[in-house]
């Protein structure tokens, strides 16, 4: 009872919720299909870059929670890093920390949100194998993996490993905010890492690399990042913007030379920002050359392979269907004496959805809280002769 009312209630406030994803993602069976393909390209050894495309509520957030939940499901870490005013992707050393603060890791069918968790089991496994000889082999040849990559990094990761065995707790702190990218870590207490700088823009990327080669030698299939609503970068002054467009190709040039192997990278955003020549991806011309943009094609035919997965508008019947399974869960959680049609249901929340949007196409969002709008009416008034009619002629 309690996670259908956390479902319902955030349809009704126009979020995604935290489960049943699967139930409200209709008519994107091919989107779906090309998110598990890009996991298994991931999985593989690739490094991918993909772009998710859509109006506001087009659905674009609900594919990503759906990539989420998938990708926590089948052993990946993810990392859903939220683009504001605050950060844009102009300085890749900034989005390196934000990646790093923002993790997701699954451990037994739970899901956590900190750095230090990728070790815990890892570190509980070495002193439980009993044999301090193997634990020590297995710590060399982590950090021996990793050298090849940026040997600051690996050498504070060998602090941190040490300080967790050794229960020295302020310094496995000191270490993990070094290796998290953190610019504020008092001098004093950086001496003890004994290692000169941090995580800037020259060395974010190799340390991202080895951050991945990490966690899949810790037994993870890969790391998946998701940024969503990257318009914001438009709203971001000219040299800025610029720089974050210049760092986005810099990660696909990177991708695609095999040194982000195990990572892969997925940015949603509305149609202007694939398509504005002022501040869009088009303003950056060797980013949207590397982009493209797809052939011509009728609205109901998408290319799900090309960089930019275009969400196509949704057909009448697949607003039944989202209807469908909204009615289901209303009609459980509130124990409905009576049936209801969930396609006149769908065809009045389309109607009233199409005022509210003023002629603009109608969004997953507004319709579905339509729906849910309209349901909680009838619950309240079930003797309204528009319901009346609606529970009627389901029964006929």
């Amino acid at each position: 009872m309690k996670e259908l009312d956390q479902v319902l209630n955030a349809l009704r406030m126009g979020v995604i919720p935290g489960t049943s994803i699967d139930d409200f993602i209709v008519g994107r069976d091919q989107e779906k299909q090309e998110l598990e393909t890009f996991m298994l390209s991931i999985e593989k050894g690739e490094g991918r870059v993909k772009f998710i495309r859509g109006a506001y509520g087009s659905g674009k957030t609900f594919l990503m929670k759906y990539l989420t939940e998938k990708a926590l499901d089948q052993g990946f870490i993810v990392a859903n890093v939220p683009v504001h005013s605050g950060f844009g992707f102009s300085k890749l050393d900034g989005v390196y920390a934000n990646i790093m603060n923002h993790l997701l890791i699954r451990t037994d069918q739970e899901t956590g949100t900190n750095f230090e968790m990728l070790f815990e089991k890892w570190i509980e496994g070495l002193k439980s194998s009993g044999d301090a000889r193997k634990a020590s082999q297995n710590i060399y040849n982590v950090i021996k993996a990793l050298s090849d990559y940026n040997s600051s990094f690996s050498s504070v990761l060998l602090i941190y490993i040490r300080a967790l065995i050794g229960r020295d707790y302020e310094l496995s702190t000191i270490a993990a905010a070094w290796i998290k990218g953190d610019k504020n870590i008092d001098y004093q207490l950086k001496r003890r890492l004994n290692v000169k700088g941090s995580v800037d823009g020259e060395n974010a990327l190799d340390i991202l690399s080895g951050f991945v080669k990490l966690i899949h030698l810790l037994g993870y299939k890969g790391l998946i990042i998701t940024f969503d609503e990257a318009e914001i970068i438009m709203q971001q002054r000219v040299d800025t913007r610029l720089k974050a467009y210049g760092n986005i190709r810099q990660l696909m040039d990177s991708a695609g030379a095999g040194l982000l192997d195990h990572a892969g990278f997925v940015f949603a955003g509305t149609d202007d920002f694939f398509d504005d020549e002022d501040k869009g991806l088009r303003s950056y011309k060797a980013l949207d050359q590397r982009i493209g943009s797809s052939m011509e094609s009728p609205s109901s035919i998408t290319n799900v392979r090309q960089p930019i997965l275009q969400i196509q508008a949704l057909r009448d019947d697949d607003y039944e269907m989202l209807s469908n399974k909204l009615v289901e869960l209303h009609a459980k959680r509130y124990t409905y004496e009576y049936a209801v049609n969930a396609l006149h249901i769908a065809n009045l929340a389309k109607l009233e959805a199409s005022k509210s949007e003023e002629g603009n196409t109608i969004t997953v969002r507004i319709f579905l809280k339509k729906v849910l709008e309209l349901l909680d009416l009838m619950l309240d008034n079930p003797d309204l002769p528009i319901f009346n009619a609606i529970k009627v002629s389901n029964k006929g």
